[in-house]
């Protein structure tokens, strides 16, 4: 399936209507030290990575040789995800800083906002992991970012996508050995992560796996 690409201006606009942080929301994550860059899957969304391209004045090729991975669907649809590993890419491991902060993935930015897929319906929470849910000033800054999140015209069916695998854990050092001498910009399959889930028996996996075709999850 070829997802609908959301216009780069849209991308544009939603970055200069929210920050992503306030002085309070930083120091936070300052004092966490950014657990949530750490061991994480970045998801894009459609048209995301032409936008980030612009943005850094690289072409699409060379932004997805340095920071992306794709993650294949069982119908072949293709998922754009921050390349796999257990730093975000863009993430200064001297600074720890955001080296995208200002046009940063949008998931990443509204974050501790998350959705779940829930029949037909796609239902935002914040994600209560994360110490900025503990804060109501914090909370009631991010809850602002979801009506705007809803105004892009992001494809149903990449939500369903994405609720497929964004709460898994993946053991990174076997996901390092696993993409050796591969292409620097490599395609994995659902079916290829969740062997290198962490902590999953064999029998773990596929149960983990079925529940997702059961429920709808897998497309």
């Amino acid at each position: 399936m070829i997802l609908t690409k959301i216009p780069i201006h849209m991308c544009e606009n939603f970055h200069n209507t929210f920050s992503g942080s306030t002085e309070k929301t930083f120091n936070i994550c300052r004092g966490c030290g950014g657990e949530c860059e750490h061991n994480k899957i970045g998801t894009l969304l459609p048209g995301e990575k032409e936008y980030m391209a612009a943005k850094l004045g690289i072409s699409v090729s060379e932004f997805k040789g340095r920071y992306l991975d794709f993650l294949e669907m069982d119908d072949g649809t293709r998922i754009d995800v921050l390349k796999l590993g257990k730093l975000c890419p863009f993430l200064n491991r001297e600074t720890e800083e955001c080296g995208c902060r200002e046009f940063k993935p949008i998931l990443c930015k509204i974050y501790p906002v998350v959705f779940k897929v829930e029949g037909e319906r796609v239902n935002f929470i914040i994600d209560s992991w994360c110490q900025l849910s503990m804060k109501k000033e914090c909370r009631s800054y991010f809850e602002a970012a979801i009506p705007l999140f809803l105004a892009l015209p992001v494809p149903a069916e990449w939500f369903r996508y994405v609720a497929s695998y964004d709460d898994l854990c993946f053991d990174y050092d076997q996901l390092k050995k696993h993409r050796r001498g591969k292409n620097p910009c490599e395609v994995f399959s659902l079916k290829e992560l969740l062997d290198l889930q962490k902590g999953d028996s064999g029998a773990e996996r596929l149960q983990i796996y079925s529940k997702m075709e059961i429920e709808g999850l897998m497309v």
